[in-house]
This record gives structure tokens, C-alpha cells and sequence, in this order.
């Protein structure tokens, strides 16, 4: 007898491995760019401080006190990278209400908004209207 091949298909389904293999690489590249860019801010200043040509620069807008706009993006899309890791990395959001939980709700009149309180003014007020009384 002679064998045939056996032919299987195969899906690629996204498992939770494959989720957290990307929120484990989106992460520390996030990481990696918020690193990056906190250096590239420090070395632009050096730059900025250290020239020859501080007044030029200065007058052309470069200013050691506000960061690039390369830094800037590069923060935000750390920042983003970071965020997005940890996202996935957390898995399937659960809702806020449970499915089996049930609402409870008390009558106006037992919540604590309605309670009143036997205060000094109106022990002062009880007692002024009962010595105008006597008079």
C-alpha cells in the first residue's frame, strides 16, 4: 500500500502569546524612545549653551529653555508606545458593572442627603424665641 500525504491547514489565530509578545515589545521601545529623546534634548542644549554662534541661534528662534520638536514628538510617541504596551499587555477589559451584580437603590427619604442635625444655632434660636416668649 502506498501512503498519501496528509495535508493539514493551518490558521493563524492572535493568541494572548502573541498579544503579549507585542505589549512586550512595545514597551521597552517606548522606553527606549522616551531615553532617546530625554538625550537628544540634553545634547541640543549643550549645543545651544556651547556655541559660537549663541546669539545667531537665538535670534533665528532656538531657545535652551524649550525642547526641539523632534524631542517633543519622539516624548509623545514614547509615551504612546509605553501606553499601548501596557494596554495589551492587560488583556480584555471586564465591564465596570457585573452581569450577575444588582443595582440597589434606596428611597429618597433613607438616604443620608434628608438627615437632620440638632445643631448649636438652633439650640441658641429655640432658646432666644423661648425668652422672647417669657417677656
Amino acid at each position: 500500500t502506498t501512503l498519501k500525504p496528509i495535508r493539514k491547514t493551518i490558521i493563524i489565530v492572535p493568541s494572548p502569546t502573541t498579544m503579549s509578545t507585542s505589549s512586550r515589545l512595545l514597551t521597552p521601545l517606548g522606553i527606549i524612545v522616551l531615553l532617546h529623546s530625554a538625550y537628544s534634548c540634553l545634547h541640543y542644549r549643550s549645543i545651544i549653551s556651547s556655541s559660537a554662534l549663541e546669539d545667531f541661534l537665538l535670534e533665528k528662534g532656538y531657545n535652551e529653555s524649550s525642547p526641539p520638536k523632534d524631542v517633543v514628538i519622539e516624548v509623545i510617541l514614547g509615551f504612546l508606545f509605553c501606553l499601548f504596551g501596557q494596554v495589551r499587555e492587560a488583556g480584555e477589559f471586564l465591564p465596570v458593572v457585573g452581569t450577575g451584580r444588582t443595582e440597589l437603590r434606596a428611597p429618597a427619604h433613607v438616604s443620608r442627603d434628608f438627615d437632620l442635625f440638632c445643631t448649636r444655632a438652633r439650640i441658641v434660636a429655640d432658646a432666644k424665641i423661648r425668652a422672647a416668649a417669657k417677656s
